[in-house]
């Protein structure tokens, strides 16, 4: 007898900031239904945690526990060593049997529950090995639950509100309507989604002073239900240390965080910041010159709260115990964040939908226990409309002992929210648009107005004083330059300039995990070979062969003379690069590119490319960033040299090899709002154009988007806080549509003719 596809109210197809916002809202609104309606996450990486002992889990539980509950989970990389970087190399990147002939043949070269995923677009050459062709972007993007929340930077941060003056941007909400998004999106990201719920039920939203006026039950909804403790600002070595931030002027921009460097007699700035981590003050001094908007960044790790802050029974409630409140993991300035923090302070949305649909080692007991199912390793290929209303998902379940073996599965639901970030929520979507059985009425524009929102990394290989970016959270602080602020623009804080928000773009100082910087003397050949899409084996045996042929003379040279003079051999990562920095940029770029599928014969699942096959470096907006770098080296590097920032994906060599492109990590649109489906793929709630309609409801019923692919321009800053805040303001219009399509009793009504 066949089996029964199984039906669920809502599948949300990916885990990150887009379907995490999306699904805990609907588990939540189901379980105040009283009924045993559910919500399917399907993910299609594995869990990660750390597999060292922390505040809030001594004991390492949580893989336990995760396992328990039958979920594939793998621990981070915890080597901070070189044997760190092969064990990110080897276990942590995710290959298919598509990179290459080895992938292709042997098994053991794969790797598909690897957390990071190096996506290249274009050709890939003879065998996947030789002379492949880049379309000009690489992106590294996350596999795993809690998406791409497990490798992001902790940055949490709205875009200038200018960005949405941009006619792309067709939302109806006002800046007040914007503003209660974001506030939620961070409640959301800082503590959790269902905190942040149960603030709202309460009408004590946004969160301030006290709340001692709200009932037991209104209080642990808010207090009990806490992930994360909130955002952080890290500028200081160690937690607990007052960075004593500049008292701000009338003639500085508001909310800013910045360093001081005026001079007093009483307090000079040397003693002012000597307990800053050195990256944090050599960054911010720089741009100090350079523009007056900059500060430090609002990050979304739990940090011990600063020793002047007050106590009692204020909210946010202190991160360490006092009056019986329970301390948090916090951050321990590992500069780890991006390859997996141990200390488990990193607001990781893999927390949130544990604590929701499986409990922790801590509290056993799920938020939704009948409401929240996730599904880990199961990687979805087509959505199909059903003649009766509803959808199929199609998708491959990857087994938990041998992710390369798999059996493919369908479930059925009322309603499906596509949010499995900006590249697979293209592919998902052009695929299904192909099939004539699947969603043939999609828009002609699915794939158009791609942004690769103004990505770009550089080194500086010396600076004068000492950086040390192994030490701190990856990023501390940030730079905005052409906003429509005075002192923004290119001539810096003189005002002389007008600043042109065309070219707006933000600078951060990211650090380096430890591991990374074991082999920085080898960065650029190895990061241009990983410009290729190369994380294989063979890039790994080549990396260990350069780096131990490299060693093994400085341990011979080193061991008969160590006692006259201190070797190298002997000195840490952190002495290795202390006089290294590097930058990211962000920025407005034309938003113009276009997804579309490869047509095999060696092309990628996915292609991209420019109008009239223009380059993605040649965008106004690199240009602009890099005029800014060339002014923050004069000021970083030592006096009298000419060191400069360089892109080791932008090099003459990586371009001899037809390998040149833009890394990033930002990805945005292919699946863009507007008006109508002439224009773009969704309406501004998500909701998924069908063009074979007219009239009030031009849509496929129940069919969303919501996550980065749905944001029609460049942000110029990271974009999570904006992706949470669009994701929040669908779920809402999600719950609505609960209530009219299928009301309490169950049963659905006609769209067109709601009860």
């Amino acid at each position: 007898m066949k089996e029964e596809t199984p039906h669920y109210r809502v599948v949300v197809i990916g885990s990150g900031f887009g379907g995490t916002m999306t699904a805990l809202p609907l588990a939540d609104a189901f379980k105040e239904r009283g009924k045993k309606e559910k919500v399917l996450i399907l993910e299609r990486g594995t869990w990660w945690t750390t597999p060292v002992s922390t505040v809030q889990d001594k004991e390492v539980r949580a893989a336990e526990h995760l396992a328990k509950a039958g979920q594939p989970v793998q621990f981070w990389s915890s080597q901070n060593h070189f044997r760190g970087f092969i064990d990110i190399f080897t276990r942590c990147f995710r290959r298919t049997k598509d990179v290459n002939i080895f992938t292709r043949l042997f098994k053991r070269f794969r790797n598909e529950d690897g957390l990071f995923d190096l996506t290249r677009f274009g050709t890939r050459g003879f065998l996947g090995l030789f002379g492949g062709k880049s379309d000009g972007i690489t992106v590294i993007r996350a596999s795993g639950v809690g998406g791409g929340s497990l490798v992001y930077s902790n940055i949490t941060i709205a875009p200038p509100d200018f960005i949405f003056d941009d006619e792309r941007w067709v939302t109806t909400w006002d800046e007040t309507t914007r503003q209660k998004y974001y506030d939620l999106a961070r409640h959301a990201i800082g503590y959790s989604v269902v905190s942040m719920l149960g603030a709202r039920k309460a009408n004590r939203f946004p969160l301030l002073g006290d709340l001692t006026d709200l009932s037991k039950e209104e209080k642990e909804a808010i207090l009990d239900t806490m992930v994360n403790t909130g955002l952080s600002s890290i500028v200081t070595r160690t937690a607990r240390l007052d960075p004593h931030f500049k008292t701000p002027t009338q003639n500085d921009i508001p909310g800013l965080k910045q360093i001081s460097i005026e001079e007093s007699d009483k307090n000079p700035p040397e003693n002012q910041n000597r307990l800053w981590l050195d990256r944090a003050r050599v960054f911010q001094t720089a741009m100090h010159g350079l523009t007056r908007d900059y500060g430090a960044v609002v990050l979304s790790i739990n940090d011990l709260t600063s020793e002047n802050s007050p106590l009692g029974s204020t909210f946010p409630p202190p991160n360490y115990p006092v009056d019986g409140s329970k301390a948090k993991n916090y951050c321990e300035r590992q500069s780890r964040c991006n390859v997996g923090c141990l200390p488990g302070a990193r607001h990781t949305l893999n927390k949130q939908l544990m604590a929701a649909a499986l409990g922790t080692p801590n509290h056993p007991d799920p938020l939704y226990k009948e409401n929240l199912e996730i599904k880990a390793l199961a990687e979805v290929d087509v959505i199909r409309a059903l003649p009766g209303g509803g959808y199929e998902v199609r998708f491959i379940q990857r087994r938990k002992d041998d992710p390369s073996l798999f059996n493919d599965q369908t479930v059925r639901a009322d309603m499906v929210v596509v949010a499995a970030g900006c590249i697979g929520t293209n592919e998902i979507m052009l695929r299904s648009k192909e099939r004539a059985d699947a969603l043939p009425n999609l828009s002609e524009k699915v794939g158009y107005g791609f942004s690769t929102n103004g990505d770009y990394l550089a080194f500086l290989e010396k600076t004068k004083n000492r950086a040390s970016i192994v030490r701190g959270p990856v990023t501390t602080s940030f730079a905005h330059f052409n906003t429509n602020e005075r002192g923004t623009g290119d001539d810096g804080p003189d005002g002389t300039s007008t600043p042109d928000t065309e070219y707006f773009h933000t600078i951060e100082d990211p650090g380096v995990p430890p591991a990374l910087a074991s082999v920085i003397g080898e960065g650029v050949p190895l990061i241009q070979s990983l410009s290729r899409g190369n994380t294989g084996e063979v890039f790994i045996l080549h990396a260990a062969l350069r780096y131990l042929k490299k060693r093994s003379v400085q341990y011979f040279r080193d061991f008969f003379s160590n006692y006259r003079e201190r070797g190298q051999t002997f000195r840490s990562e952190e002495e290795l690069v202390s006089n290294m920095i590097c930058v990211v940029g962000m920025g407005r770029d034309g938003a113009d590119a276009q997804f579309t599928l490869g047509q095999g014969n060696g092309e990628t699942t996915l292609r991209v490319k420019k109008p009239g096959g223009a380059r993605f470096w040649d965008d106004g907006i690199y240009a602009a960033v890099e005029r800014t770098l060339a002014r923050l080296a004069e000021k970083l590097r030592p006096d009298g040299s000419d060191y400069k920032f360089f892109n080791p994906f932008l090099t003459d060599v990586a371009d001899s090899v037809g390998n040149k492109s833009i890394a990033l990590s930002h990805p945005l649109g292919g699946c863009r709002m507007a008006h109508d489906a002439t224009g773009g793929v969704v309406d501004e709630f998500g909701r998924v154009f069908d063009k074979s309609k007219t009239g009030g409801r031009p849509y496929y019923e129940g069919l969303y988007i919501a996550d980065a692919s749905i944001i029609p321009t460049a942000l110029g800053v990271n974009p999570s806080l904006t992706i949470s805040a669009l994701a929040l303001r669908i779920a809402d219009e999600i719950v609505e549509e609960l209530k009219t399509r299928w009301p309490a009793s169950g049963q659905p009504n006609s769209p067109d003719n709601p009860q």
